[in-house]
């Protein structure tokens, strides 16, 4: 076999290499959702980060619409998974007697933090517990916030007062 036989063979081998690792590639992505799918709130993010905010969705206006930062950025995700709620966990848009926010639930635990943005959030006159939750009311004057934690032993809230206090200050 000659110089040009060889490498004409080796060049077909490498191309049926390159074709089976393209089609296998293809059909592990074709198997994984899409990470980039928009939310349906059109904001370009990905679902997986959990409920979407779309204004107005609570039936009056929530949080953006007072200029405030999102709950998940004031209740950060490395202070969550601290306390064993992992990063992973979706969020769910809520609200409460005690105010509008975020919760993030799993394996027992659950926490969230809400804002106090109407008048009977701050008017509330329920105590230190609610529907079975821990509750903390933490800042002052329009940064008020609730934060509520359910399956968190003592030092994981400590965890997460000093996490909120930090970037409510900021």
């Amino acid at each position: 076999m000659g110089f040009l036989d060889r490498a004409k063979k080796l060049a077909d081998q490498a191309r049926e290499k390159a074709e089976e690792a393209l089609a296998e590639a293809k059909a592990k992505a074709a198997a994984r959702p899409q990470a980039s799918t928009p939310s349906p709130a059109g904001d370009g993010r990905d679902p997986r980060w959990g409920t979407p905010y779309v204004p107005g969705m609570l039936g009056r206006p929530g949080w953006r619409e007072q200029g405030l930062t999102d709950p998940a950025a004031v209740l950060p995700v490395k202070a969550r998974e601290q306390v064993g709620v992992p990063h992973s966990t979706k969020s769910e848009v809520v609200e409460e007697p005690y105010g509008m926010g975020r919760r993030w639930t799993s394996g027992g635990r659950s926490v969230g933090l809400f804002y106090r943005v109407h008048a009977d959030h701050r008017a509330w006159a329920g105590g230190a517990s609610y529907g079975g939750r821990e509750l903390a009311f933490l800042g002052q004057g329009d940064r008020q916030v609730v934060l509520e934690t359910a399956g968190v032993d003592d030092a994981g809230r400590a965890v997460l007062t000093a996490a909120v206090l930090a970037n409510l200050e900021e």
